[in-house]
């Protein structure tokens, strides 16, 4: 009896069939990859922003300082064990993650100042150099206090944080952004950014009133989710392009994760957080006020 085989015509069908269906199904697995990540980073910043509500009913409805380390002395932040560290408002053991991470315990290490779990966005994840800049921006100079003036010790009363002028920097011009929000005061707690994808703490847009160069960086939004060429510029008199170094393909993004003060989050076109005076390949900032991100929406 004479046996059966494929011949090399049929298997040559065959695996260009399979070439064929891999082709079709590469690019949905890849999509559908980017849409779980999305569901994550979406997941993880509304469990931050649920903690920093539960937060706010500890402390008298104020949002927790960006860093206690503000005015830190050696004898009131004392180095971390087994280091000369002498703390820094940039050390994890006294940012706004440790000051709302008992709230869900998962994902900071202060000791060795690390940040993962639920801290981190997967929609970045592994394009940064550190796990510690994979995570979300807090907005500090409108929740968490203006630059370094917050100080719990020590209140700094000179430079910037008793100088600063309304055509410089708007409404931040006002000394009472100095100090943490009340959800009191918020006018439009549901339209004022709360964290969104970026690293570790983000600016408003007119950020670059009081930067003329306009250091696009500085704002620290980021699009993840839809990821641009990797460049983007500001806007003033000339094109300025800015270098973005490691953060590549996130700042010109044209999908950014947020939430919000009243504690919703949702996915937001990136040109939306942006100022009229930047843009990359994939968006135009369309913000011409400080509206979403300072205390008065009327702004």
């Amino acid at each position: 009896m004479k046996k059966s085989a494929f011949t090399l015509i049929e298997l040559l069908v065959v695996i260009a069939i399979i070439a064929i269906l891999a082709a079709i199904l590469f690019p949905v697995f890849a999509q559908a990859k980017v849409a779980a990540k999305k569901t994550q980073a979406l997941s993880n910043v509304k469990n931050i922003n649920t903690a920093a509500q539960i937060y706010l009913a500890d402390y008298d409805d104020v949002w927790p300082l960006w860093s206690a380390g503000m005015g830190c002395t050696v004898a009131d932040c004392p180095p971390r064990a087994g280091t000369s560290d002498t703390g820094s408002v940039f050390d994890l053991r006294y940012m706004f993650p440790t000051l709302i991470d008992p709230y869900i315990k998962n994902g900071v290490n202060s000791k060795n100042g690390e940040l993962k779990d639920i801290w981190v966005n997967p929609l970045s994840d592994g394009i940064r150099p550190s796990k510690i800049y994979n995570t979300f921006a807090y907005n500090h100079w409108t929740l968490g206090g203006f630059s370094t003036c917050a100080r719990t010790i020590n209140l700094l009363t000179t430079g910037v944080c008793v100088t600063r002028t309304t055509a410089a920097y708007g409404e931040y011009a006002d000394l009472s952004y100095n100090y943490p929000a009340s959800s009191t005061i918020l006018a439009s707690p549901a339209e004022t950014l709360s964290f969104t994808d970026g690293s570790q703490l983000s600016r408003p847009p007119q950020y670059a009133i009081a930067s003329p160069t306009g250091d696009v960086r500085d704002i620290a939004v980021w699009g993840p989710s839809d990821p641009g060429n990797g460049q983007a510029y500001n806007v003033n008199g000339s094109l300025t392009i800015e270098p973005l170094g490691w953060r590549k393909n996130l700042i010109s993004g044209n999908g950014t994760t947020a939430s919000y003060a009243d504690g919703h989050a949702k996915h937001v076109p990136t040109g939306t957080l942006y100022h009229v005076l930047y843009k990359a390949d994939k968006w135009k900032g369309a913000a011409t006020t400080n509206k979403g991100w300072s205390r008065d929406w009327g702004n």
